[in-house]
């Protein structure tokens, strides 16, 4: 069953050994040389011992010169992996599987099988609006408390009525209805109405409210209301 309702406009230092060398200069008489490879702390110790025993011997210090040689490292190409942005979902681009405050477990997988129709028929996910949710809470309920099944109620009268004393605002409204024994259940029979097929895919809604109740004849009772904005 169907009801719809058009209101108004809408991310290193080298190391190398040292070789000291001592050379004793050249006179007219007798020339001498002296080679000493020795080992000590400092140049300035080695120079005080060999004058003092040699004082006629001119020092002269060799160091050997020592080669600093730097391999450059080929450089690694940098990597960058570049992440997706991720998206701050809008009211129209919520994923149809993003679990929503406040549902019931069942109101939930209600809302993920109607959008999931509305993405295979290529239209936007409607979000869940609580306050429609809550509505639709009371419809079914008092479907069950009072035994009927109908889209008017003879305690909130019209969809329409119950959305307006309420404070819900649209540009279109519509409403669907169901009792059985599931959720899977209720969903595919309403599917195989037309009807209600037209509400769950039409693409000038936006937001949706589902209330589900155990009890009454069927097993469960739901109803779907459907708003635009």
């Amino acid at each position: 069953m169907k009801i719809t309702k058009v209101k108004g406009l809408a991310m290193a230092l080298a190391v190398a050994a040292t070789v000291l060398t001592t050379a004793a200069p050249a006179s007219a008489a007798t020339v001498r040389t002296y080679t000493y490879t020795y080992t000590y702390n400092t140049r300035t110790s080695l120079a005080s011992l060999l004058s003092r025993y040699y004082p006629q011997v001119q020092i002269t210090w060799y160091t050997p010169k020592t080669t600093q040689t730097t391999v450059k490292q080929p450089s690694q190409p940098t990597q960058q992996t570049q992440q997706p942005k991720p998206q701050t979902p809008t009211s129209a681009q919520q994923s149809p599987q993003t679990p929503v405050s406040g549902l019931t477990a069942a109101e939930q997988q209600m809302l993920n099988l109607v959008n999931q129709e509305r993405a295979k028929a290529g239209l936007q996910p409607l979000q869940a609006d609580l306050e429609l949710t809550r509505l639709a809470r009371l419809k079914s309920q008092d479907m069950i408390n009072k035994g009927y099944f109908s889209h008017n109620s003879p305690t909130y009268g019209s969809p329409f009525d119950m959305m307006k004393a309420n404070g819900i605002t649209y540009r279109t409204a519509g409403e669907n209805i169901a009792g059985n024994q599931s959720v899977q259940a209720a969903h595919t029979a309403l599917m195989n109405s037309s009807g209600h097929r037209a509400n769950i895919l039409n693409a000038n809604y936006t937001h949706i409210g589902i209330g589900i109740v155990e009890g009454g004849p069927y097993g469960m009772m739901f109803t779907q209301m459907f708003v635009g904005r």
